[in-house]
């Protein structure tokens, strides 16, 4: 999620050039949040990539960016700090048309995935949307 909007472009330009099937948008961070809690400091002072909660906006911005730039004629996973139906739904308005669960699965266990799925299903029911790709891309 650090790159910038020139890397971006490169990126999605490859991606077309190759024919790829889709991009995975984001994986981990290296950046650190601001922490006042003494056992967090320690935890994000650790070398490598950060996943999880402290991902999860900037993997969304950078999901948005990625929607636009292909016009959103190239699937997006979106990745990045998903623990509830809310997470999943931002990153698919975004423009995600697929959502990755790592981190959230690994500390809410196996459930999740259903949790998420109820979640969205009323959020789709909600908004009076036929289904879930609808929603692609509704937010940029």
């Amino acid at each position: 999620p650090e790159l910038g909007d020139g890397f971006l472009e490169d990126i999605v330009k490859l991606v077309k050039k190759h024919k790829l099937s889709g991009i995975v948008a984001t994986n981990t961070t290296v950046a650190r949040p601001e922490i006042t809690n003494v056992t967090s400091k320690k935890i994000y002072k650790e070398v490598g990539g950060l996943s999880g909660a402290p991902l999860k906006d900037k993997s969304t911005e950078m999901i948005r960016k990625t929607y636009k730039l292909t016009k959103g004629k190239i699937p997006i996973i979106g990745v990045g700090g998903v623990f509830t139906a809310e997470d999943a739904w931002n990153k698919i308005t975004a423009g995600a048309s697929i959502i990755q669960l790592y981190t959230g699965l690994v500390f809410e266990g196996p459930g999740i995935a259903k949790s998420i799925v109820k979640g969205l299903k009323k959020r789709i029911e909600s908004e009076g949307l036929k289904s879930i790709s609808d929603a692609v891309g509704m937010k940029v």
